[in-house]
């Protein structure tokens, strides 16, 4: 038996860099670039689907080297971040967030039924380490994957084991630091592969020191966390026909502070104790000589999302402890049909259940006496999701057509103990329509119409208490919200070149507001939740890519949305300024080089509710942009990278954030193979 032993050793800082394909020559990840499945829930060529994606592949998730998941994307074209704390990050995709875009994990729902509206943190109990691929589809995919994705979707994808003809080992052991303390992690992968079967399983441990901000202004104290994470996957090749695995995977982070309210809001404590994501999957796949389903896969899965509170004032002897649990059991069937040479088409029947805990009380420090008090939710909610969908694809010669359709079906049962027992219903019927036309072999024209929508979650519907800067209250007459997107856009694909642009209009309809009243509650103004509102966003994308020659290459993206609310007369809620980044990368010899400028502009369209939320200037966010430089020497067995990143010591903010971003600082990574 042949075994291949890889050690890996890699020392490296925080940097959040944009990554760029290998440039020396064509490879496999190069050729990946073109694939897409999660625009079309099937494999799709890029160039030909009627809606702006954006595919990163392993390569580019490596060489980007992020210290989370949601720095990982933040350079994506169509997609911002908002970081309330360093233990968080949200995605703005194309101008939202929150529980109003939809994250999927491995083909499974990530979002679960107590999402907040908002910036929030979930993303970030998700290792880089772990991804893969990484998907992006934009003004799509309601009828692809269900509530939530009014203006896109983004699709994470984790390692699996692969086969290989012959017994194949292969083990790996990475170790960070950063500057100023601000991380020491250990990351672990091994690897066990044969003809039919392989076995993957990994692991790290991460400690983050208090983020350093620019202008030597110092460190960001308490924001500094620690965390943990394990996965395990077995895949099977049972025959030529059948195929299956099942995968492990949980993140623990603990101790995470909320920065912000701890510095404006005269908190002692105010952390996420507790954060924790598990969950545990089976899927199978079998393939058919029959056209109506040449291609069946179902997977069963459970999810579990732990978040533990603590609050305390300062020169307060209360100390409030919350917890909110979410149990996720879901089960769907996708089958994928060839009807004729010209028509295909994927569709299935999905199932999630979500069974929520939520508990609270305060506790005197001084006597130690504990008064309970109703949760954030009702506890023992549960929150039933069902939907069946069908995507058609129709491929005829200079053209590619998509058309779609889901109906999905929502059941919220909430047994509140000071309003009583509430049951809420909704339903949905959402559509999908788009063509691309050919230009010759290396570009197309695309126009697409899709409607999306969002069933008011236990969130929406049963919060009562201090959420961010406000104190809410429950709302069960809540209805769905509604989105309808038309796009058009061109993607070119050469040797040497590779850009995509496109232009969007967004309206949403019955949008779930909250409206401030003239209550206060513990210092906190009274919001109430309500379908009033009616609003559009507009904007467009460019990202491009140009190989100067074969060692060489520059690369960019841009990104620009404006929304606003039409029944306020006013801007939308925490909408991004233009933004961007590009970078130049040089190989020399065995030296790589990189250097990189990310940019925003400033934003000084506010709404109301943006100033009135002391994470923000009510005067605007200030435009900011920071260098990054890389440099990395290669020999067979080892190699050796230096980083700078914000050359500048740039003092920064991202918009809607409440913590800055990092300061000048230095980075190697050192890495050897055997």
């Amino acid at each position: 038996m042949k075994i291949k032993f890889k050690l890996t050793t890699v020392i490296s800082l925080y940097l959040m860099s944009q990554g760029l394909p290998v440039i020396a020559q064509k490879t496999a990840s190069d050729t990946l670039q073109n694939i897409v499945v999660s625009a079309s829930r099937s494999v799709q060529n890029a160039l030909k689907t009627p809606y702006a994606t954006q595919i990163w592949t392993d390569s580019t998730i490596q060489q980007k080297s992020a210290r989370t998941s949601p720095e990982l994307l933040m350079n994506m074209p169509g997609i911002f971040l908002q970081k309330t704390n360093q233990g968080g990050g949200s995605m703005f995709v194309r101008g939202l967030t929150g529980n109003q875009t939809l994250l999927m994990l491995d083909g499974i729902r990530f979002n679960n039924s107590t999402f907040r509206y908002g910036p929030n943190q979930y993303l970030n109990t998700i290792d880089p380490y772990t991804l893969e691929r990484v998907e992006s589809v934009m003004g799509s995919g309601a009828v692809q994957y269900g509530s939530d994705a009014l203006t896109g979707v983004i699709h994470l994808y984790s390692q699996r084991p692969q086969f290989s003809a012959k017994p194949l080992l292969q083990i790996g052991l990475q170790k960070r630091w950063a500057s100023s303390d601000m991380e020491n992690s250990y990351q672990g992968k091994i690897v066990y592969s044969q003809k039919n079967w392989g076995i993957l399983a990994s692991g790290s441990t991460k400690k983050f020191g208090d983020l350093i901000r620019g202008n030597q202004l110092g460190a960001q104290s308490p924001s500094g966390y620690q965390e943990g994470s394990s996965m395990f996957k077995f895949r099977h090749q049972a025959s030529k026909s059948f195929e299956w695995e099942v995968g492990y995977q949980q993140m623990v982070q603990n101790n995470v502070p909320v920065y912000h309210k701890i510095v404006l809001e005269n908190f002692a404590i105010n952390e996420m104790e507790k954060q924790k994501y598990e969950r545990v999957y089976w899927k199978g796949t079998v393939t058919t000589p029959k056209a109506w389903a040449n291609k069946i896969t179902g997977t069963l899965a459970f999810q579990s999302s732990l978040e533990n509170r603590r609050a305390q004032k300062n020169g307060s002897s209360s100390l409030r402890v919350e917890s909110d649990q979410v149990n996720t059991r879901s089960v769907s069937i996708d089958v994928e049909s060839q009807w004729t040479k010209h028509w295909s088409s994927t569709s299935g029947v999905e199932i999630y259940h979500d069974w929520v805990g939520s508990s609270r009380s305060d506790i005197n420090q001084s006597s130690q006496k504990i008064t309970p008090l109703r949760g954030l939710y009702p506890d023992q909610s549960r929150y039933e999701q069902s939907s069946i969908f069908s995507l058609h694809h129709i491929r005829i010669p200079n053209y590619q057509i998509e058309l779609g359709l889901r109906w999905h079906q929502v059941k919220a049962t909430l047994p509140d103990t000071t309003l009583g027992l509430s049951v809420v219903e909704n339903q949905a019927l959402v559509y999908t329509a788009g063509i691309s036309r050919f230009i010759g072999t290396n570009s197309s024209i695309y126009l697409s119409s899709s409607s999306g929508f969002r069933s008011p979650n236990l969130d929406d519907l049963g919060s009562l208490g201090i959420v961010d800067f406000r104190y809410e209250k429950p709302a069960y007459q809540l209805k769905p919200e509604y989105s309808l997107n038309l796009e058009l856009g061109y993607k070119f694909e050469y040797y040497r070149f590779r850009q995509q642009v496109s232009v969007f209009r967004t309206s949403l309809s019955n949008l779930i507001t909250r409206v401030k009243t003239t209550a206060v509650i513990q210092g906190y103004p009274v919001y109430e939740k309500r379908n009033v509102e009616e609003s559009y966003l507009a904007g467009g994308e460019w990202s491009g890519l140009y190989k100067i020659n074969s060692k060489s290459a520059l690369q960019g993206q841009l990104s620009y949305v404006i929304g606003q609310n039409l029944t306020q007369n006013e801007p939308m809620r925490r909408i991004p300024p233009l933004h961007g980044s590009i970078q130049y990368l040089i190989q020399t010899g065995r030296f790589t080089s990189q250097i990189e400028h990310v940019f925003a502009f400033s934003q000084e369209r506010l709404s109301a509710g943006d100033k009135s939320d002391n994470r923000m200037n009510p005067l605007g966010t200030a435009g900011w942009g920071v260098v990054n430089l890389q440099t990395t020497y290669a020999r067979k067995h080892w190699q050796l990278s230096l980083q700078l990143q914000n050359l500048g010591d740039v003092d920064y903010r991202m918009h809607g954030s409440g913590i800055n971003g990092v300061g000048r600082s230095i980075w190697g990574q050192f890495q050897i193979t055997m």
